[in-house]
């Protein structure tokens, strides 16, 4: 069963990615291509433990992935977009594995195991493009079974196999990494409680005594991993952010109303969800499971014990936050934290109910009628018909997928020529520490194409908050906008940017204006918190902004996501005539039919830049330039 699953499942993840032109997400500031840049950077020979996209900062998605994806595509011989379509597969079949023997391990049933196989990987999730899915199907379960193996068994080498997986973890995802943390510690305060509760006055020394090669072992193993990733954070850096991450774009729980709300969704999605036939059958297994594990007793204590132990350090990992938000301000993502965490907690204790039912019509058939065969195939066809139906409704779920997900038809869609061609030249023409200038989802596509440096970008991918990005974005505006030209020689200097890169989206990823002039809506431009330092800064050099309290992601504006008072580089900067012409939805058309309306339309920063631009690229349409790349001539 579990072998026809997986063949399942890469036949027709196979049949869909390998019709892919593009990966299913915004090109402009998307998820997968940063992803994609990622591994970009990788191929190019970047660190990985470095920042993919600047010079000098962390990676804004955590390494493991690309570093995989990566080899998997120089095995191959693959470019980065092909190398992570076909990758999906390889995790799909790994996940299926380590899934099935994790599951067979806790519950010593395979029917059990390959059943969880389906609930915990179904086909339908995927492609995966993306460390936190990655994370999710890879990394959790492995963590699940290393976890299961120390608490069953006191060897040094489970305690080694468990400090690998999690230093892998504090480089695969750092929600994941956080959460695993809090779980061992749940684990271990449970194991110190059993022997300080049989012997008070020597119990907790003799744990210590008994386990201090293991732990050591761990921690050694552990550590030693784990700082590839956390040693900048917390050695040079010294968790001392720039600015407010963890409410940035993600569910504000600061806000008391919210942490209720949370905490009462997650209950009626885990053990209510009565909304759908899957829904209805997981909330009756949960519930069942969660009042076996309280109230009925059985044979195997471990299992019990290690589900309940699971289960109780998944919402203290969620739930954390209720101490964090008022003691730290800050939280540890608990909408991630939940879907790595609770979901997994949630699965065991399905299982655990399945494992019941299964241990139950076992006993009847041997009790009433000394093992009938015609009965044990029947005890048998019962699960057999679970798991053909888990299985058919994850293929509907799979096969419904274009009707639901509104970006997978992007995938069907070419690449913008330009941005091929762009790559090629800077895959032959440039290193890939070089820094390019651009808009910020200009900067985003330049990287996720060719995995090149840029200067600023999209916050929420750039994921860095030991990076100034405020100050990064401020100091662009002025190099584009401001009045003062050695001191845009100088900014130029000090982030050693080397090009230029500008294309007919430019205005338009930042702002839509519409047929009067008017701004319309905000989409990603230059911005910053709002400060005195900020305002005179920009006032200095000339440069215009709006003062806004509004969301810092432009991807994420819901009235559950907190604002901030920002400063924002206003439009007003664009250099263009006062002739009256239509700037619509075919703005720029306009701007390449009748340039002569527009003053320096395709150099959309002021003039005195221009000296020190020399065009080494260009992509054109009908001898018009769509598309050009300066390198930028500064002594």
């Amino acid at each position: 069963m579990l072998i026809l699953y997986i063949i399942l499942g890469l036949s027709l993840q196979f049949f869909e990615v390998s019709g892919f032109q593009a990966l299913p997400s915004s090109l402009y500031g998307g998820d997968y291509y940063y992803q994609m840049g990622s591994v970009n950077h990788i191929l190019s020979g970047g660190n990985p433990f470095e920042s993919s996209s600047m010079i000098g900062g962390i990676p804004g998605y955590l390494p493991l992935y690309g570093i995989l994806c990566a080899g998997f595509c120089k095995l191959f011989g693959l470019d980065a977009f092909n190398g992570m379509i076909y990758f999906s597969l390889v995790i799909f079949a790994l996940s299926s594995l380590i899934w099935f023997n994790a599951f067979k391990k806790i519950f010593k049933n395979e029917w059990v195991s390959v059943i969880g196989v389906v609930l915990a990987n179904g086909i339908s999730i995927y492609p995966i493009l993306k460390y936190t899915e990655f994370t999710k199907q890879i990394m959790i379960p492995l963590f699940i079974l290393a976890l299961y193996l120390t608490f069953t068994s006191k060897k040094p080498l489970n305690y080694a196999f468990l400090g690998m997986i999690y230093g892998l973890l504090a480089i695969s995802h750092t929600v994941a990494f956080v959460g695993a943390t809090l779980t061992i510690a749940t684990f271990i305060i449970y194991e110190l409680y059993k022997k300080y509760n049989s012997d008070k006055i020597k119990g907790i020394k003799s744990y210590l005594i008994e386990n201090w090669k293991n732990l050591s072992t761990f921690g050694i193993f552990g550590a030693s991993i784990s700082m590839l990733y956390w040693y900048k954070p917390i050695f040079v850096y010294k968790l001392s952010s720039f600015y407010d991450r963890t409410h940035m774009d993600t569910l504000d729980v600061g806000d008391q109303s919210i942490q209720l709300a949370f905490v009462k969704n997650s209950f009626f999605n885990y053990f209510l969800n009565f909304n759908s036939p899957i829904g209805t059958f997981t909330s009756l297994l949960v519930i069942y499971g969660t009042l076996s594990l309280v109230f009925k007793r059985n044979s195997d204590e471990y299992r019990k014990n290690f589900i309940k132990l699971f289960g109780l350090s998944s919402v203290i990992s969620t739930f954390c936050y209720f101490i964090t938000e008022p003691l730290l301000k800050m939280n540890f993502i608990p909408t991630y934290m939940s879907s790595f965490y609770i979901t997994s907690a949630i699965l065991l204790i399905s299982l655990y109910s399945i494992s019941l039912i299964y241990e139950t019509l076992k006993n009847k058939i041997n009790n009433r009628l000394n093992n009938d065969s015609n009965l044990y195939e029947n005890r048998y066809m019962i699960f057999g018909v679970i798991f053909i139906l888990l299985t058919t409704n994850t293929l509907y779920s799979f096969v419904e997928k274009p009707n639901n997900d509104q970006w997978l038809h992007l995938a069907y869609l070419e690449i913008p020529e330009c941005y091929n061609s762009l790559e090629n030249y800077l895959e032959k023409n440039t290193d890939e520490n070089d820094v390019i200038l651009s808009s910020k989802m200009l900067s985003s596509v330049v990287n996720s194409v060719s995995g090149r440096k840029v200067m600023v970008n999209h916050w929420a991918q750039q994921n860095d908050p030991y990076m100034d990005l405020s100050q990064r974005d401020i100091d662009a505006a002025i190099i584009f906008y401001g009045n003062d030209t050695p001191k845009k020689l100088e900014l130029i200097k000090k982030y050693n940017v080397s090009y230029l890169y500008w294309d007919y989206y430019w205005i338009n990823l930042e702002y839509g204006i519409d047929k009067n002039g008017n701004i319309a809506n905000i989409r990603d431009p230059l911005l910053a918190y709002s400060n005195e330092y900020v305002k005179n800064k920009l006032k200095e050099n000339n440069v215009s902004s709006i003062e806004m309290n509004t969301w810092v992601n432009p991807g994420v504006r819901s009235e559950n996501v907190r604002k901030f008072d920002l400063i924002i580089i206003s439009p007003k900067n664009y250099p263009r005539s006062d002739k009256t012409v239509d700037i619509s939805s075919n703005f720029y058309l306009n701007i390449l039919k009748s340039p002569e309306n527009y003053r320096n339309s395709i150099k959309p920063w002021k003039e005195d830049l221009n000296p020190y631009l020399e065009e080494v690229w260009n992509y054109s349409i009908d001898g018009q330039e769509i598309a050009v790349l300066y390198k930028i001539q500064v002594e």
